[in-house]
């Protein structure tokens, strides 16, 4: 590749990382304005609408850190976007992803990628891991090709849910990027009373920081 080609392709990373960072920081306005809507206690307002704003803070610093690819960048953002949908709609019950004990953003080396899922359900309740569509148990972006497992214990209901999923890493490069969103129900007679997702975004490093 010439050095002019060079001098384009890191132009055109440049002008997307603003592009990226940019259309979150717009959408996030919808988000805050939906929270209004909910009419919530402003405690729970203001908790939200800091989540919100905080994502957008933290997305646009990981674009312009290590978006290096139109792709890492395509899923940085697509994170943003599903983690302020998913604060902006709350949590009925006590749900987290951890990875290496970090939440919604956090770093692997890699090789196995464990999804520590932990949920509490309100009183009288049950949660299990729940589908993310019909044909995924999960919601996987990667900028390398990985896969995922999990015991099929795990789909069933429980008084507490700590369980696991693992994230085949084993072909990611350094600093590639994975999002990853689970999906918890929350039940009642064998019966989805609220269902959430949480959306965790890994970068896979050569060795720990």
């Amino acid at each position: 590749m010439s050095i002019k080609n060079i001098s384009s392709e890191k132009e055109n990373i440049k002008n997307y990382q603003n592009t990226c960072s940019e259309f979150i920081k717009d959408l996030s306005l919808d988000y805050l304005n939906w929270v209004d809507r909910y009419n919530l206690t402003p405690e729970e307002t203001n908790m939200r609408k800091q989540k919100i704003n905080n994502i957008v803070i933290k997305s646009s610093h990981i674009i312009y850190r290590f978006g290096d690819t139109i792709k890492k960048i395509d899923i940085i953002m697509n994170d943003g976007i599903s983690k302020m949908a998913e604060f902006t709609a709350g949590y009925p019950f006590q749900f987290s992803i951890l990875v290496n004990n970090l939440a919604s953003y956090t770093y692997s080396p890699r090789g196995e990628i464990r999804l520590n899922i932990k949920a509490i359900p309100n009183d009288g309740k049950r949660v299990r891991i729940g589908s993310y569509d019909k044909n995924n148990l999960i919601l996987l972006n990667s900028s390398s090709p990985v896969n995922y497992s999990f015991n099929k214990s795990s789909l069933e209901s429980a008084d507490i849910l700590d369980d696991y999923i693992i994230i085949d890493a084993k072909n990611c490069l350094n600093k590639d990027i994975i999002s990853a969103t689970v999906i918890v129900e929350e039940i009642n007679d064998d019966i989805v009373f609220e269902k959430r997702g949480l959306s965790t975004l890994v970068l896979v490093i050569q060795n720990y920081l």
